[in-house]
């Protein structure tokens, strides 16, 4: 008989004997075998017979190895079924979950009735051409090739399309003709149809018959549940389908009895495994369960050969290498319950572990003793086919039942150990359960549980004890399925050729191959190695079919060497290993969830083995061996640190702890050990390069070091900068060594010149720092990463880095389209060769020269991730077949290779993470393998040294101006409030021009950086507000104006009274005066330095020039009552409601406040404080003395002791005192009341109170000097002088005589309100009037000297506002006017309250010298206006001054209104004069025309002369500008503005009245100078246009109110709310609007008919193939990964009646609807992103609704319905709190639905503890759920309740005090879940 049909005999042999054991004759043995042949005609199952004819190519049948579920029946009735579709010619579809079972089946089927087969592992890479035809070339000829469809159509075979749900949806179609008519059209012309071709001529090839025995077998999953793409109706309709599930209980314990051939295994184990299979296997109702528990294997036949070897393994150990989900930190706690209850329910426990230990996989009960090659005799060790050696080895495991020795198959190299491979206990086990799965055939996958666990490590170790060649396969996720198995090439001669893969040539050559990253590849490449990996066996693009040596051998006996060769058949080589490594929470697709990769199907295809990170004590052993001389107690520190971290609950917490991998800290350990006193605080900040972190993690991992011990170093900033200093020696001409502080590093010798950089870089002791450091690590021997925002300097830093060490370096730089391909080698072809030309990574590699890899993020990561086997493993396939290498020992026979030179370094450049660098995260896919330094712009200091470096000429103080404004603009990038971080490279470059340009005004210049602002808006907005908060006006739309005060010319004052002495005035003594030490009492600490806060200061001159100087606001909740400066430039303000003292600091920077509520107990009104501060007789700073009129107390408070005492007046009788406080500067106060006889002076030089009783009652006091005073008498009207005799001791006034007063020019006699005890001019004092017609008055002769010795007349002159009128108007007495003489300009300060009830007045200057009143608006906001909490008629009785005034030591005026808010003015006319004219300059106002003019060599000449001339020959005015004016009253028109209405001119001319004003003449500049500096404006626009302009506003405004239906009282009350979150709601949106930019990242679709060359396509296209273009688009969404739910977010407001009783105390209730109102407006637009939810609780529920989902308010006036109902509620609801309630209730209702994210945010007052709920149960509601984000925002508190909760509750917790604070909470949010993610 012939040969080729002995095998199938005896394949049927087997079979019969499968399926009718009971017929004799059927045997086994090769012998018999040749003796009893037996012609199998057919086959039968039950009733259905099936012929068998032998097959012409017996290598296509495939052969089941081992025995299939013999005689069980529920597999033979699917082979029946299979059976009876073949016999009707129907093909067939088998679903199932995933699993070999179904291929199984197919190819039992097949086996049975010696059918040859087809496989086609489907994937979507698959094209039309992997399935009908394929061009190649040969003599540049093209010719196709038939594909598995045609070849199995033609010759009869069956099809079997293996992974139906993975084929893109245009691929299958192409069969449906096929399938439907077994009809199909070919490329090459011919055409296959089921007719009859053989009576056709045989030249007309054209046809081809379809043999009717062909058959398609599709397999696939059915999706959903599964993940892929659904079945096209029209082809599923060509399909006879069957569900084939997990085989039954019975049936698969008995298959896997037989198939263990082990009579150790007890039954009862592979019950129990075959139950939890069962239990955790396909869950077929999903919907019921509330958790999804991953699926287990279909089937456990994989565990069969190490039972097999291994009879007592541990049973927990092998249901771990199936189903490694428990172990893996992606598996939640319900799931991971579930799993366990489930091995618990079959007694499948995991080892015991004890309280301390953590926890880890299950040991296998197998520990490894050692490896020792076998010797094998000649002619054993060569493979089947005779190409290759084999090698075997013995491998020891001692177990508790004794030690067992294995045979292993084992790679050539000899055995050694790892380098760099410290074994611990841990590696130990995971090591031996690696050789014992090895030893079983398997091929494991390493999952690790984080990243840098010492999988690479391990494999290595592995490796290098085996004896084996690493192939080292980065797996990037543009792979095609293709890729990992073959590559197109050409021949020299330009014929197309396939070229193996490295994984086929480790199969070939039984290698190990390490497919690195298998969670990188995208959904369903990996299928492709099913066959391979369970199998065996695989066809490969090129027709080339591996099978498993044992299957090779068979067909040997029946065929030669050659034959098979021939077939293309090569066996697979038994040492053949593939060891995958994977990272659990990873996964290739974006928007999948983490670990998503580990699907079923992956599982089926390896033995898993869990790698965790190494035990504390071990890791610990590891990082002493490998960093030696490493400090011991900063590494105990540093581990208990990252344990810590690794541990903790917290998300934000356990992402920082990724970045402390083991492979982090052995680089931490290195630095600490090399370098000494190396900080282990910035050490880690520098490994988890916090500087980008959000700020909550940032604060967290501060908190967390500082719990733990470390602390940040002790630095002294200044000593740095002094030993920070690059030096090279002996010089810069002639380097031999740099010096950078104390790391010194010789300088490389030898380097190309042309390639070493040169750069202009000015040193600055930021740079140096990170100069330094990256020499440490380049010492190291690190490859350097640097991570930072645009323009702070990464690309100069780096190459000055190589220019110092004169480096040579190669430059390449990524960006969104670089591929693998390209960053390695880049093919072109030439004559129809392919070539392979290298990259700078190549060249870098061969020649050692620094490769510095630019935009490192803008690359795909898995592009980058090829770095990263690169720097760890020093290998790298490239697109050539080349490698590189980095041990001589990896070196194979054959292969080409490249040597990485021991000076190669990388050196990487990357922006920083997050949005708005729309990069990918590179850091955190591969950060790690580099040593990695943050890049931030430099400090203050340094980023001053480099702009002065700059720009030497420009002014040091706009420079600091301007670097503290990008300072701010920075905060605001971290922030999330705007997208773009201005950075150092637009300082520099505004610097430039400055200096180059002086003349052209800042604002011009700092267009060129923020004129892309112009359109956006929100973030010009902020840009504006930050250069105007220090004063630099930015040109952005703003129109520059001069808004200075005007002159008023007074005339003389008239004389309006004469006090005259009467000698015959009868003297009264005082009846008593009592002499007493001060009453005082306490001694208090005062609590002050603590807690200074920031002052948000709006300087005056950005856009407009005035005399304001800058503006900030004291917060308070009352009024502010009184400001007062002390020597120092310091400011004392008072506020009520509570009572708080605010001390503000000299700079005006930052201010503190003290609660004073103590000393001051709440009365039915707040006191009326007044401030006086007391210095001693020497003018030394002593006391701030706050007067309470209404007690007669004085509150002293000492800020130099920090004490504070308080003063009661004696004497005085209950009623309201007051305080004059003219002598306070030389330490005395005096107190007197109305209509009362006592004066009481405190002395506080001498600590004594003098009492004074007078005969006559007072009216009102004047103390005009030390000893003189002058009264007014209460009842009869009379003005006394008091004055001291010669008998007062101590100059106490003790003398009361009567004057006589007339008034003068028939002017009545005015009240005066103060008398000023300083004089202006010899003699002369200002007055303050109460008569509105009088500016003030002038007294002269008021002292006692002249008084009492001189002509005894004092005269009292006044400025009359209106001559005319006799007597003004008195003020509704109960809101005064303020006035404060001004010593240092010698004018009187003057603000009366407004008449017209508006809320502004003027700022009168007035200088009685020149008789002339400076008056300024003013801007005021009265207390009046705003609701007290308190009935109003107490409102009525309350005196209360209009504003405040105090002078600083400058001589500028402080002015302070009710409401708080601070001016500083400037009031100096010679100071405004030249501040002006530097902002004309700044703001570069003065235009010139400009024309262009082109000049030849003789004419430059002419025209420079004549322009000398011209500048000479201009009139040159007293202003010292060219005026181009006319002269005139000072009116200045100026006609140089070009055209634009004459603005920007700055005429001159001569000035009415202003002879003497000559610059030269006098230095003194005064306002009528000023006057004449103003810009006169004169706008463009006519005055119609912008009339139109206004009422088309308010018309709109009208239509849109009618339409919304809301009053106008509403629209304004809601505007009133909308004005204090404008800006917060800005920034809210910038956020909500970047979580979006996210989604959309565009993807190389392949395949294409047009669009750019896809270069791993090239020989495709020399073979003319169409598709072989690449484009940009939009990814189709990841299979079934996809899912595009909003996020959810539910807002509970607390409601509670406390949130109302307590609103006057801190607004809480206010800013709840303010917050409310906020997150509206935000989320307006973004709803299909963010279903949101807003409920209140209170005493009443937990869950009020009032915003939900489907019901967003459309316009302003829902809005303010949804505010005005919270308002309500929270007014009418019964007390209680249900915080708690509405908590859970959220947390649970939220995730009800499914959703991208979800988000609980509760606010609520802190005011919890009485209602005697606990922090605790707070914190475990909000952890109750993983996959909510759930945080408290405390909204309100009273005294520390909040801070005390956030200590509690931690990250979970944050207190919210100002709105603004608000959008930052919320971005945190999002960023603690992108975290997650």
């Amino acid at each position: 008989m012939a040969t080729p049909n002995k095998q199938a005999k005896r394949r049927l042999k087997q079979l019969g004997a499968t399926l009718q054991p009971s017929r004799a004759g059927w045997s086994d043995s090769e012998d018999e075998d040749l003796i009893q042949q037996v012609d199998i005609k057919s086959v039968r199952i039950g009733d259905v017979v099936m012929s068998v004819y032998p097959p012409l190519n017996p290598e296509l049948v495939p052969e089941v190895q081992g025995p299939f579920y013999e005689g069980s029946q529920d597999i033979l009735r699917h082979l029946r079924w299979i059976m009876q579709k073949d016999k009707l010619g129907q093909d067939i579809f088998l679903l199932g979950p995933p699993g070999p079972l179904r291929r199984n089946l197919v190819m039992k089927y097949a086996e049975m009735t010696q059918r040859e087969i087809e496989y086609v592992a489907l994937s979507k890479d698959v094209t039309d051409a992997d399935l009908k035809q394929r061009r190649e070339l040969i003599n540049s000829t093209s010719f196709y090739v038939d594909q598995a469809a045609v070849r199995a159509a033609i010759h009869g075979r069956i099809l079997v399309l293996d992974g139906i749900e993975k084929a893109e949806r245009n691929v299958l179609p192409i069969l449906n003709n096929l399938l439907e008519n077994r009809e199909m059209s070919l490329e090459d012309g011919r055409f296959l149809t089921t007719k009859d071709v053989s009576h056709l001529d045989s030249k007309d090839t054209k046809f081809e018959k379809v043999d009717p025995r062909f058959l398609v077998f599709a397999l696939g999953l059915p999706v959903p549940p599964y993940v892929g793409y659904p079945l096209d109706p029209p082809l599923r309709s060509r399909f006879q389908s069957r569900d084939i599930r997990a085989p039954e209980y019975k049936t698969q314990v008995d298959q896997m009895m037989n198939l263990v051939q082990n009579k150790h295994v007890p039954r009862s184990l592979i019950e129990r495994l075959v139950s939890i299979s069962l239990v955790l296997g396909i869950q077929g109702d999903k919907n019921d369960r509330e958790v999804e528990v991953p699926e287990f294997p279909m089937t456990i036949e994989s565990l069969a050969s190490l039972l097999s070897i291994v009879p007592h393994v541990h049973p927990r150990f092998l249901v771990d290498t199936l189903y490694p989900y428990p172990l893996l930190p992606t598996c939640d706690l319900e799931q991971l319950s579930i799993i366990e209850s489930a091995y618990r329910r079959f007694d499948v426990k995991s080892a015991i572990i004890e309280a301390h230990m953590e926890g880890r996989p299950t040991p296998s009960g197998y520990q490894i003793e050692n490896i020792e090659r076998l010797v094998i005799k000649e002619g054993d060790n060569i493979s089947v086919d005779s190409y290759h050696y084999i090698h075997k080895a013995i491998a020891t495991f001692s177990s508790v039942h004794g030690s067992i020795g294995l045979p292993i198959h084992c790679g050539p190299s000899p055995f050694d150990l790892a380098e760099y491979y410290i074994e611990t206990p841990y590696h130990r086990e995971v090591f031996s359960a690696m050789v014992l799965l090895h030893a079983s055939e398997n091929h494991l996958c390493l999952v690790g549980t984080h990243k840098g666990v010492g999988k690479s490590a391990l494999v290595r170790h592995f490796a290098r004890n085996l004896g084996y060649i690493i192939d080292y396969i980065p797996l990037y996720r543009d792979m095609s399925s293709r890729d990992l198995l073959q590559r197109r090439s050409t021949t020299s001669k330009g014929d197309t050729v396939w070229e193996s893969s490295l994984l086929v040539e480790a199969a070939i050559h039984g290698h190990l191959a390490i497919l690195d990253g298998i969670e990188a590849l995208s959904y369903g490449t990996l299928n492709t190695l099913q066959r391979l990996c369970v199998d065996s066996e695989t066809q490969l693009p090129d027709g080339t079919r591996l099978i498993s040596s044992h299957r090779y051998a068979k067909l040997l006996k029946k065929q030669s060497i050659e034959e098979l060769e021939a077939k293309r058949l090569i066996p697979i080589h038994p040492s053949f290993r593939i060891i995958a490594l994977a990272r659990a929470g990873m996964s290739g697709q974006t928007d999948t969830k983490a670990g998503s990769w580990l699907t079923a199907e992956i599982l089926s295809m390896f033995q898993f083995i869990v790698v965790d990170s190494l035990p504390s004590n071990e890791e610990m052993e590891v990082l002493k061996a490998l960093s030696p001389g490493v400090d011991e107690t900063k590494l105990g520190q540093l581990l208990t640190f990252s344990r810590r971290l690794r541990r903790d609950a917290d998300e934000t917490i356990r992402m920082i702890s990724s970045a402390l991998s083991t492979r982090q800290l052995i680089r931490i350990c290195r630095r600490l050990a090399y370098f000494e006193n190396e900080s282990l605080y910035v050490a880690i900040h520098k490994a988890a390069l916090s500087r980008f972190m959000p700020a909550v993690a940032r604060e967290a991992l501060h908190a967390l070091m500082t719990a733990n011990g470390i602390y940040p170093p002790e630095e002294n900033r200044r000593e740095m900068m002094d030993l920070l200093k690059i030096e090279v020696l002996p010089s810069r001409e002639n380097p031999e060594e740099v010096r950078i502080g104390n790391i010194s590093q010789a300088v490389f010798k030898g380097g190309d010149p042309m390639l070493i950089p040169n750069v202009v870089f000015h040193e600055n002791p930021a740079h140096t720092e990170i100069l330094r450091e990256m020499l440490k690590d380049y010492q190291l021997g690190d490859h350097l990463l640097l991570i930072g925002n645009q323009g702070v300097g990464k690309n100069k830093l780096a190459d000055y880095f190589l220019q110092l060490l004169k480096l040579p370096r190669e430059y390449i730089q990524l960006h969104r389209d670089s591929t693998v391909q390209s960053l390695t080698t880049t093919p072109a072809i030439a004559d129809g060769v392919l070539s392979y030309e290298d990259s700078a990574l190549i060249k870098a590699v061969r020649d050692g020269t620094i490769l510095v890899v630019d935009e490192a993020d803008k690359a795909p990561t898995y592009v980058t991730a090829v770095l990263k086997s690169l720097v760890e493993d020093g290998q790298m396939v490239l697109g050539d077949g080349r490698r590189i290498i980095s041990k001589e020992s990896d070196i194979q026979e054959n292969g080409e290779y490249i040597m990485v030179h021991p000076n190669f370094r990388m050196l990487v450049l990357a922006n920083r993470p997050g949005y708005p660098f729309l990069g990918n995260d590179f850091y955190r896919e591969i950060g790690d393998v580099f040593s990695c330094h943050a890049v931030d712009n430099p400090d203050m200091i340094s980023e001053m040294f480099l702009l002065k470096k700059y720009g030497p000429d420009v002014s040091e103080d706009l420079l600091a101006k301007l670097s503290t404004a990008f300072t701010d603009l920075r905060k605001l990038t971290d922030e999330g409030l705007i997208s773009y971080p201005y950075s150092t490279r637009e300082l520099v470059n505004i610097v430039l021009h400055l200096q180059n340009f002086p003349e052209e005004g800042i604002s011009k210049i700092l267009q060129n950086v923020f004129d892309f602002d112009q359109y956006d808006l929100a973030s010009k907005e902020l840009v504006i507000e930050i250069f105007e908060k220090h004063g630099i006006p930015v040109g952005l739309d703003s129109n520059f104006s001069m808004q200075l005060g005007d002159i008023i010319s007074l005339g003389k004052p008239v004389l309006s009274e004469q006090w005259t002495r009467i000698s015959s005035a009868l003297k009264h003594a005082a009846t008593k005066i009592e002499t007493d030490g001060l009453a005082v009492r306490g001694g208090w600490d005062l609590d002050v330095g603590k807690k200074w806060k920031e002052i948000e200061r709006k300087e005056g001159r950005s856009t407009i020039f005035s005399e304001q100087l800058y503006q900030f606001d004291i917060p308070n909740r009352g009024e502010a009552l009184d400001i007062a400066s002390t020597p120092d430039g310091s400011l004392y303000v008072v506020t009520t409601n509570p009572v708080t003292l605010h001390h503000v600091d000299p700079s005006h920077k930052r201010y503190e406040s003290l609660d004073l509520y103590e000393y001051f107990p709440l009365q039915r009104a707040p006191p009326r404080l007044r401030i006086a501060v007391i210095n001693s007789a020497s003018g030394v700073f002593k006391y701030l003395a706050l007067h309470n009129p209404s007690t007669n107390e004085l509150l002293c408070c000492d800020f130099i002791n920090k004490k504070v005492v308080s003063v009661v007046i004696r004497g005085l009788e209950p009623v309201k005192s007051i305080m004059c406080n003219n002598l306070s500067s030389s330490g005395i106060l005096v107190f007197y009341q109305e209509d009362r006889s006592i004066v009481a002076v405190l002395d506080f030089n001498t600590s004594e109170q003098y009492t004074i009783h007078y005969p006559t009652r007072i009216n009102q006091l004047y103390v005009v000097e030390h000893g003189f005073w002058i009264a007014r008498g209460s009842r009869d009207g009379n003005i006394y002088a008091i004055y001291a005799d010669g008998s007062s001791s101590n100059r106490i006034p003790n003398m009361m005589e009567p004057v006589q007063a007339l008034g003068q020019n028939g002017l009545p006699m005015g009240e005066m309100v103060h008398i000023f005890d300083k004089e202006f001019a010899p003699g002369v004092k200002y007055a303050q009037n109460s008569d509105t017609n009088k500016y003030a008055s002038v007294v002269e002769g008021c002292s006692l000297a002249e008084f009492l010795t001189g002509t005894g007349v004092i005269k009292i002159s006044a400025f009359l506002k209106n001559p005319n009128l006799s007597t003004g108007t008195n003020f509704p007495h109960k809101v005064k006017g303020a006035a404060l003489f001004l010593e240092s300009t010698k004018q009187l300060a003057v603000i009366l309250p407004p008449t017209d009830g508006r809320a502004e007045s003027a700022l009168d200057l007035l200088n009685a010298s020149t008789n002339q009143v400076w008056r300024i608006r003013i801007p005021l906001s009265i207390v009046g206006a705003i609701e007290m909490p308190l009935p109003t008629y107490s409102h009525f009785q309350l005196e209360r001054y209009i504003a405040t005034m105090c002078e600083l030591t400058n001589g500028n005026l402080v002015t302070m209104d009710n409401s708080g808010t601070l001016r500083i003015w400037q009031v100096n006319p010679n100071d405004i004069y030249n501040s002006a004219k530097t902002w004309k300059q700044m703001v570069g106002v003065d235009q010139q025309v400009l024309s262009v003019i082109y000049e030849t060599e003789e004419d430059k000449k002419v025209i420079e002369e004549s322009f000398n001339k011209a500048a000479e020959g201009a009139p040159k005015t007293e202003n010292g500008q060219d005026g181009s004016g006319e002269g005139g009253s000072g009116e200045g028109e100026g006609g140089s503005g070009s055209g634009s209405g004459g603005r920007g001119g700055s005429g001159g001319g001569e000035k009415a009245g202003a002879n003497d004003m000559n610059e030269d003449g006098r230095e003194e500049s005064t306002f009528v100078d000023i006057d004449t500096l103003k810009l006169r404006e004169g706008g463009d626009a006519p005055e119609t246009i912008t009339e139109a302009q206004r009422e088309m506003h308010e018309q709109a405004m009208e239509k849109m109110l009618k339409k919304i239906n809301m009053t106008q009282v509403d629209y304004d009350n809601f505007n009133s709310y909308m004005d204090n979150i404008r800006r917060e709601v800005r920034e809210l949106r910038v956020i909500l609007e970047s979580v979006e930019a996210k989604k959309h990242e565009r993807v190389w679709l392949k395949n294409q008919s047009s669009g750019d060359l896809d270069d791993t396509k090239i020989v495709e296209g020399l073979t003319g193939e169409r598709a072989i273009y690449k484009k940009r688009g939009e990814d189709d969404p990841e299979l079934g990964l996809f899912q595009d739910k909003p996020k959810r977010m539910n807002f509970v407001f607390d409601l509670s009646a406390s949130m109302f009783r307590f609103n006057t105390h801190d607004r809480r209730l206010q800013r709840s609807m303010e917050v409310a109102l906020m997150l509206m407006e935000a989320f307006r637009g973004f709803e299909h992103k963010f279903a949101y939810k807003i409920v209140g609780h209170s005493g009443d529920g937990a869950n009020i609704e009032f915003v939900v989902p489907g019901n967003y308010p459309k316009t302003e006036k829902d809005e303010f319905e949804v505010i005005s109902k919270m308002r309500a509620h929270s007014q009418y609801c019964l007390s209680g709190d249900n915080t708690l309630g509405a908590a859970s209730h959220s947390m649970k209702e939220i995730v009800k639905e499914e959703s991208d994210d979800y988000f609980v945010v509760i606010l609520s007052d802190a005011n919890i503890a009485q209602y005697n709920i606990h922090p605790n149960d707070i914190a475990r509601i909000l952890k109750s759920d993983e996959r909510v984000t759930a945080q408290m925002i405390f909204i309100g508190s009273i005294q520390d309740q909040a801070a005390q909760l956030k200590n509690a509750l931690g990250s979970h917790a944050h207190i919210c005090t100002e709105n603004k604070e608000l959008p930052k909470i919320i971005k945190s949010l999002f960023l603690s879940s992108m975290v997650k993610g």
